[in-house]
């Protein structure tokens, strides 16, 4: 059964959180994961975005390649505060609800 969206917004908030605090950026890897589990969530793909934020969590040594699968090599990686605000956008919008 998959999570609530309000289970995925905390779980990604505690994944970007634990990023903030260590007071670096995301990798490629866990900035584009990240990214789009945000946006499987605002699209109610909850089986999705629970499986991106798994992939988000991958230890680099596991990774097959630096860019995470189905991904344009030429996407921008997201920083830190670009998922902060995109996760802040999502939970007002699913407290709106």
């Amino acid at each position: 059964m998959p999570a609530s969206l309000r289970t995925l917004i905390e779980r990604a908030d505690r994944f970007v959180r634990s990023i903030e605090n260590a007071r670096r950026e995301p990798d490629r890897w866990e900035g584009l994961c990240t990214l789009q589990a945000l946006a499987d969530i605002a699209a109610g793909r909850t089986e999705q975005a629970e499986a991106r934020l798994a992939l988000a969590k991958t230890p680099p040594i596991v990774r097959i390649s630096p860019d995470p699968p189905h991904m344009p090599a030429d996407c921008r990686e997201p920083t830190a505060a670009e998922l902060r605000q995109e996760l802040d956008r999502l939970r007002a919008q699913v407290v709106a609800c």
